[in-house]
């Protein structure tokens, strides 16, 4: 896990429904912390996932939440880091503003930068 990347998800809890992580940390309390970028709350902001790292990679990893806490948002996350033909060719036709960021972009550092930039909530 790099909390210099953004990764995308799927939400174990809503089959073939994708997100964007960015910014990923383990607080002091062992939660996972992601910034998710949106406009529409509760599905964008700050989430916290409480659980454990299974899986721990730079452009890889699994996170299984305590399904006991987190009920119906429980389940194992699995986050890839985006990279740039990727988000091109498949992940900006489903995020907002999408062939715009992949317009501005002209490689995978600079979209994680974009993405840092632009989304990073305070904790």
């Amino acid at each position: 896990m790099d909390e210099k990347k953004a990764y995308w998800f799927e939400q174990p809890y809503m089959p073939r429904m994708k997100n964007i992580a960015v910014a990923p940390v383990i607080l002091e309390d062992g939660r996972l912390s992601i910034c998710v970028p949106g406009d529409d709350p509760p599905w964008s902001g700050i989430w916290n996932l409480t659980g454990k790292v299974i899986l721990d990679g730079d452009d890889y990893f699994e996170f299984q939440c305590d399904d006991e806490v987190m009920h119906m948002r429980g389940g194992t996350y699995k986050f890839h880091a985006l990279d740039i033909d990727t988000f091109r060719n498949e992940t900006c036709q489903w995020i907002s503003e999408g062939r715009q960021i992949a317009e501005c972009c002209r490689t995978t550092e600079e979209l994680h930068q974009w993405y840092l930039d632009h989304w990073t909530y305070n904790r």
